[in-house]
């Protein structure tokens, strides 16, 4: 590189490309100058390549720099924000092909972005929140009975559960909650059959051509008389590809309703009941042996009444949703409990807790806490949001975008 005086709008290309890898390698922008000068470009030069909009210089040098791809930009901005080094992020474009400019030319631009730079204040923000979440979790562990096994007790009074529960943000198992619904006496798929069997009903269907069945449930829905439905329960064996759930309760709600008669309050006093409406923030499940449903959390307090057959169910902390692998509205990408540790390690840190519900009890499963449930046997559920407490949480909760 010769050290004649430069008159050139914009440095050369080999020095462009000098300037470019200093900057990703982290040199400081004065030490860069000193050398600049030290070679006899001029101010404008010098202020060109190290312009906030570095591609003018690469223009006026009639460079031919590609722009990255939006997916690999995304993924330089999220390293940056995750504290990955540059030489770190440099290394992995180089061997996806891409040029010591192209590189270096990314970096600069990402690294000055305003919008960058607004992100890392919010970045910060959720690694404190993390960092409180998974101090709390910490302190927690130091009982050695933490999220060992859950409590299992008789129905307490509203307000002995509010106390040390609800509040507490705390899941227990509750029997002798029900032993008055005539539901628990009455209820299985052959009673549906035979007080329903006629009338039209929607399930999900065909769950097992997609692993995301959850996510797509609207792609599943499909309609039978129920005697076709429980003559699949009672006769095909164990599946997942069949299941009436909560997804298709506002369909099914005016078919069923008359059994819901068969349901009332839980304990002394849970539920705010409607005279006229006995469905009333209820949600229903019956499916064969082998139902599942993966890995999520609520976005209410929830009340799992189990009044025929067994189920078992995996609970997470609410508090341990740094390590979950959010990557949609309520769901993990992790597919639990076949969890590879490769593709996602912070699933090493979490704590899950299983217990088997039968009929007559009721888990009560905490806003927030990840859970996944899969049918032991045929199986009979609802579920209530409606307790005589607040419960309207989900308002503020805005479904992430993707």
């Amino acid at each position: 590189m010769s050290a004649a005086l430069h008159t050139a709008t914009a440095l050369p290309q080999e020095w462009q490309e000098w300037v470019m890898t200093n900057i990703m390698r982290g040199v400081q922008t004065d030490a860069i100058i000193d050398t600049l000068k030290n070679h006899r470009f001029s101010d404008a030069q010098i202020k060109a390549a190290l312009s906030d909009e570095p591609e003018l210089a690469a223009n006026e040098s009639k460079q031919t720099i590609r722009k990255l791809p939006n997916n690999w930009k995304e993924w330089v901005a999220s390293n940056l924000l995750a504290g990955t080094s540059k030489a770190g992020i440099a290394k992995t474009l180089a061997q996806q092909g891409f040029s010591s400019a192209e590189i270096a030319l990314e970096i600069q631009t990402a690294s000055k972005s305003p919008y960058l730079r607004a992100a890392a204040k919010t970045a910060q923000t959720l690694k404190k929140r993390e960092w409180l979440l998974a101090t709390c979790d910490h302190l927690a562990r130091l009982d050695p009975g933490y999220n060992q096994q859950l409590e299992v007790i008789d129905t307490p009074a509203f307000e002995v559960f509010i106390k040390n529960y609800y509040s507490k943000h705390k899941p227990v198992v509750l029997q002798n909650g029900i032993e008055h619904w005539p539901a628990l006496k009455k209820w299985s798929p052959q009673y549906f059959a035979e007080v329903l069997g006629a009338a039209e009903i929607q399930v999900q269907f065909d769950r097992e051509s997609d692993a995301l069945f959850e996510r797509h449930s609207d792609k599943y829905r499909k309609s039978m008389r129920m005697s076709e439905f429980v003559d699949m329960i009672e006769n095909d064996g164990e599946s997942n590809n069949y299941y009436m759930t909560a997804n298709n309760t506002q369909q099914n709600v005016d078919t069923i309703r008359p059994v819901f008669a068969d349901i009332g309050d839980f304990g002394d006093g849970y539920r705010q009941l409607l005279a006229d409406d006995p469905a009333f923030s209820t949600y229903f499940w019956m499916g064969p042996k082998g139902t599942f449903t993966p890995l999520h959390h609520d976005l209410t307090n929830n009340m799992l009444v189990q009044i025929y057959g067994r189920k078992k169910v995996t609970l997470i902390p609410a508090w341990q949703v740094p390590w979950m692998y959010n990557d949609l509205h309520v769901y993990s990408e992790v597919d639990f409990p076949n969890v590879n540790l490769k593709t996602h390690p912070l699933m090493q840190h979490v704590t899950p807790v299983e217990v088997t519900i039968a009929a007559g009890d009721a888990l009560f499963i905490p806003i927030g806490w990840w859970h996944c449930v899969e049918g032991l046997d045929k199986s009979i559920s609802i579920s209530f949001t409606n307790f005589n407490a607040p419960n309207s949480y989900a308002e503020g909760f805005k479904k992430a975008q993707g």
